[in-house]
């Protein structure tokens, strides 16, 4: 009878063991998320285009607004310099200032782009 019982204990460790082993399996699986709208065309998040170009629009209005504290900020600096110098900086400032607009402007078109591409495909 004595052998008995510590096969039992083996076996309660085994299970539980084996129910730890479980639990923890089933802990990590259920963190798994799933794949972005990109891969299947497929909106998981029920945001309409009209969310997404708000969205694009707040975004782009901040990076604006930062772009154009940049360009003050730079221009004060350009002011700072010797005259043969300053024109040359307020050039070369107007010019990356004039660029970045652009890029801003063409980066939120194709923001706006591409919330209507995901929302083609959803109901919402």
């Amino acid at each position: 009878m004595q052998l008995a019982r510590p096969n039992r204990l083996r076996r309660a460790v085994g299970f539980a063991a084996l129910a730890a082993l479980l639990g923890l399996v089933s802990l990590t699986l259920s963190q798994c998320t799933l794949v972005g709208d990109n891969l299947t065309g497929v909106n998981l998040d029920k945001v309409g285009p009209t969310s997404c170009v708000k969205q694009c629009n707040d975004y782009y209005a901040f990076v604006y607004d930062a772009e154009q504290k940049r360009h003050d900020t730079n221009v004060e600096n350009c002011q700072q310099l010797p005259q043969p110098q300053k024109g040359d900086c307020l050039v070369g400032e107007d010019a990356r200032h004039t660029a970045a607009k652009v890029t801003i402007g063409d980066n939120k078109i194709e923001c706006q782009n591409s919330c209507h591409r995901q929302g083609a495909g959803s109901a919402g």
